[in-house]
């Protein structure tokens, strides 16, 4: 009598310091570790799940620096294919300070997830390092320090006073005959094409939003018992009004439907934006991008 006595006591202990998942059947740690699905032998026991982190950052700007797919973000992971997820915050840091002139450094640099599960108790399990990362309630906080390159800052500077006086040169040049114009064209040399820049800046400033709202997307579509499977993301940038000024527009391509076996190929808008490349800024320039924002 003692044994099964002893036995229902540890299970209510141990399954008493775990957070339920809605709607999942399964029962996590933390309750910013949701688990998607899950497969199960013939025994019934689960031998795999998909897990999401549904973690935020402060301050937000850290996201950029995360792939938030391939971290278990924006979507959910295997066990099977990933246990052990590593957010490297610093990885970008010697680049952005070689294109940029100013980078931040963070603290912690690195924040790693294990994930396991438990027959047991059906329950998924997940460790950070370091310990306490990661309120109870999902929240990275970061501190930062930002470092500059005054070479390249100075150099950053020095390209857009050359953008400015070659934009006057133009504007004051008066050809008086159609030859003087098509001289004039031969020589003056073609403007520089920062079409992959705009397209990473585009990436790098506002893709943590982008993904955030897919993924929101993908919630509505579960909800409604709908299937939106995301697929490709592209940018295409064209020149804007100035030699540093492009417009870039955001499309994604998915397979959606009302089930598995009923998909069909969809396009989704992701924003229009505004692109200065000497300045770095990325600003929205359609209402896509103004909502994918939150302005």
């Amino acid at each position: 009598m003692k044994k099964p006595l002893c036995g229902a006591i540890l299970f209510f202990l141990l399954s008493g310091c775990y957070t339920p998942l809605n709607n999942s059947g399964v029962a996590t740690t933390k309750p910013w570790l949701e688990v998607s699905g899950k497969r199960t032998g013939f025994d019934g026991k689960q031998y795999d799940s998909c897990y999401r982190f549904n973690v935020r950052f402060w301050p937000q700007e850290a996201a950029e620096n995360i792939d938030l797919k391939d971290a278990c973000i924006s979507a959910c992971c295997w066990r099977a294919d990933k246990e052990e997820i590593t957010l490297d915050f610093n990885k970008n840091f010697e680049a952005d300070l070689a294109i940029h002139g100013r980078a931040r450094k963070y603290s912690p640099a690195k924040i790693t997830f294990k994930v396991s599960h438990s027959n047991l108790v059906n329950t998924t399990k997940v460790t950070t390092d370091p310990k306490g990362a990661v309120s109870n309630s999902g929240l990275i906080k970061l501190t930062y320090k930002e470092y500059e390159n005054p070479a390249r800052l100075a150099q950053i500077a020095s390209h857009a006073r050359d953008l400015e006086n070659s934009r006057q040169v133009v504007l004051n040049a008066s050809p008086k005959t159609a030859s003087a114009k098509k001289r004039t064209a031969a020589t003056r040399p073609a403007p520089p094409d920062y079409t992959e820049l705009a397209k990473a800046l585009v990436h790098r400033r506002a893709g943590a939003k982008i993904d955030a709202y897919f993924y929101q997307m993908d919630k509505t579509y579960k909800k409604q018992g709908a299937v939106f499977l995301l697929s490709d993301r592209i940018l295409r940038a064209r020149a804007g009004a100035t030699a540093e000024e492009y417009t870039v527009s955001c499309q994604a391509k998915a397979r959606t439907g009302i089930d598995a076996q009923h998909l069909r190929a969809s396009t989704f808008s992701c924003g229009t934006w505004s692109v200065n490349v000497t300045a770095q800024t990325v600003t929205p320039d359609d209402k896509r991008a103004q909502m994918i924002l939150g302005k």
